[in-house]
C-alpha cells in the first residue's frame, strides 16, 4: 500500500473533524469529505467534498459506494452515529473494495447506540455506571435523555415530578437515569482489530458548547486507563472511540461509549504522538508503535476559525 493514503471521512461538517481533517493533512494524506449539508466548512478544507444524503437516507449507502469506486479511498473514518450503523452493516461491500472501515462491527455498534444496550454491557460486565430508573421508582435529581441520541441534546436535569411530566412529552424514547454530579471526564481509545486498547488518553472537559469540549486538559488517571481497556477488549471496540463518565471524588460512573473520535479528540491526538501514525499503520496492516504515553496536562482552548469562499464554488449550489 502507498506510503500517502486516500481517507474518507464523513460529517466533515464537525467540529471534530475539521482539527482531524488537518491533522491527517499534515501527515501527507489527500482527504474526501462528504457531508449532508452543502454548506458544512469541512468540505471546503478537504481536497476533494461531496454532498450526500443523511446516514440514515436509504440511498445514504449507494452514495457512498459511489463515491468509493471513484475516488478509491484506503480508508474509511464514519463520524455520525447513523453513518457509522449503516456503514458496519454493510461492511462486507468495503472489504470487497479492498477498503478498511475502522469502526467496529455492526453488534458492538448497536449496542454503543443505545443507551439501554450500554447500560446493560456496564451492568454484566461489573463496570460502574449511573443505574435507569423504572417509572415508578423515580429518585430527583435525575437525568432524562433520549434512548437514542448523540452528544448532550436531549440531555436535561429533572428536579421534581413536575419536569419529569415536562419533559417526557418532548423526549422521543426517553429513559431516566441516576443524576451524577462530579468532573466529566471524555477518554479517547484508539483500538486495534482484536480490541486491544493501544492507546488511551482521558481528558477532563472543563467547559463545553453544545456538548462539545471547548477546554478540556488531558489528565493520567490510572483507574480510568485501566477499565477503558476492560470495556475495550469486552464490547470489542475496533479503531477510533470515546468513552464519557463523570468522576466525584473517588467514585467513578461511565455513561456512554461513542465508536467514533469525539468532539475533543484532537487534544489526545495531540499528546499522543503514536495515535495517528498507529490508525495509518492498523489501515496498511502493519506492526504498530509501541506506546510510549500522553503528554499529561496540555490543554485544550478551541476557538472559531472561518472558511470563506465564493457563491460559484459551493457544492449543490443554493
Amino acid at each position: 500500500m502507498k506510503s500517502s493514503l486516500t481517507i474518507l471521512r464523513g460529517s466533515v461538517g464537525s467540529p471534530s473533524s475539521l482539527s482531524l481533517i488537518k491533522e491527517l493533512q499534515n501527515f501527507g494524506h489527500k482527504i474526501i469529505g462528504t457531508d449532508a449539508n452543502p454548506l458544512s466548512s469541512g468540505l471546503y478544507l478537504c481536497e476533494k467534498g461531496y454532498v450526500v444524503p443523511k446516514g440514515n437516507d436509504p440511498k445514504y449507502l449507494q452514495k457512498i459506494l459511489q463515491i468509493c469506486d471513484t475516488e478509491k479511498p484506503d480508508l474509511i473514518l464514519p463520524s455520525s452515529e447513523d453513518e457509522i450503523l449503516t456503514l458496519s452493516q454493510n461492511k462486507r461491500l468495503f472489504d470487497q473494495r479492498n477498503i478498511v472501515l475502522l469502526c467496529p462491527n455492526y453488534d458492538t455498534v448497536l449496542t454503543c447506540n443505545d443507551k439501554i444496550k450500554t447500560n446493560i454491557f456496564f451492568v454484566e460486565n461489573n463496570i460502574p455506571t449511573p443505574r435507569i430508573y423504572e417509572s415508578k421508582n423515580i429518585e430527583f435529581p435525575s437525568i432524562i435523555k433520549p434512548r437514542f441520541g448523540k452528544g448532550s441534546e436531549n440531555v436535561y436535569r429533572l428536579d421534581n415530578s413536575d419536569d419529569l411530566e415536562f419533559y417526557q412529552k418532548k423526549i422521543k424514547e426517553p429513559i431516566i437515569q441516576e443524576f451524577i454530579s462530579g468532573e466529566e471526564y471524555s477518554v479517547d481509545i484508539l483500538s486495534d482489530f482484536e480490541s486491544n486498547a493501544i492507546s488511551i488518553v482521558p481528558r477532563i472537559r472543563i467547559q463545553t458548547e453544545s456538548g462539545i469540549s471547548i477546554k478540556s486538559k488531558t489528565v493520567n488517571e490510572q483507574t480510568i486507563i485501566k477499565y477503558c481497556k476492560e470495556i475495550s477488549k469486552k464490547i470489542k471496540l475496533i479503531g477510533p472511540s470515546c468513552i464519557q463518565l463523570i468522576k466525584s471524588n473517588n467514585l467513578i460512573k461511565f455513561i456512554e461509549i461513542n465508536p467514533r473520535f469525539g468532539g475533543g479528540s484532537i487534544l489526545s491526538i495531540k499528546s499522543d504522538k503514536t495515535i495517528i501514525p498507529n490508525l495509518i499503520r492498523l489501515t496498511k496492516n502493519e506492526p504498530l508503535l509501541p506506546n510510549i504515553g500522553f503528554d499529561e496536562e496540555m490543554v485544550l482552548l478551541r476557538y472559531y476559525d472561518d472558511v470563506l469562499i465564493d457563491q460559484d464554488k459551493l457544492l449543490d449550489k443554493l
